[in-house]
């Protein structure tokens, strides 16, 4: 798994082998990125179940200027500190689960415009992150929230208004903004 844009493309992504992390493909992430590619720069970005951080490290890549991870996974956490540390980046990594980790990043009052959701699809819906994002208040006015989940869920969020689904096989990824 490499990096697929920015400053730092083409470097390679340690990943957990096995079949517990699900990796974003090369692809799938190039084509999140170019939809969008006008709201990366300056972005400080949240990515959850972050796996390998690769998503939130394209981010960083393209122009994001803050990223924060979050992964329950202890050997997903090693390969993300691992990841951070090869790209020579310093962000926090919450090892912790998704909840727990709104819970505390609403106490520090933290907000993010883009935030990555790529949970276990049998078992967290894209209406169970959207859940904690607003409970905590997580995402900023103008904010994105996307949510890779499996081909054909159409479970939308409350709150939350579609603005555009791409499908990749049995992967769908969904972009979200709040309803105004």
């Amino acid at each position: 798994m490499r990096i697929t844009g920015g400053r730092l493309r083409g470097r390679i992504l340690h990943t957990v082998p096995g079949l517990t992390t699900r990796p974003t493909t090369d692809k799938v992430r190039q084509s999140i990125f170019n939809v969008l590619m006008h709201d990366i720069d300056g972005a400080r970005v949240l990515d959850i179940f972050a796996g390998s951080g690769a998503l939130g490290i394209d981010a960083l890549s393209r122009g994001a200027v803050s990223a924060v991870f979050v992964e329950a996974g202890k050997k997903q956490v090693e390969a993300i500190k691992k990841n951070l540390k090869s790209v020579d980046l310093d962000m926090p990594v919450l090892a912790v689960d998704y909840r727990e980790a709104g819970r505390l990043l609403a106490e520090k009052e933290k907000k993010f415009d883009l935030i990555f959701a790529d949970p276990p699809y049998e078992e967290i819906t894209p209406r169970m992150v959207a859940e904690i994002v607003f409970r905590y208040n997580l995402l900023s006015p103008d904010g994105l929230l996307i949510i890779e989940h499996k081909s054909g869920l159409t479970a939308k969020p409350e709150n939350m208004k579609l603005l555009k689904r791409k499908k990749y096989g049995q992967t769908e990824v969904s972009f979200y903004a709040a309803k105004k």
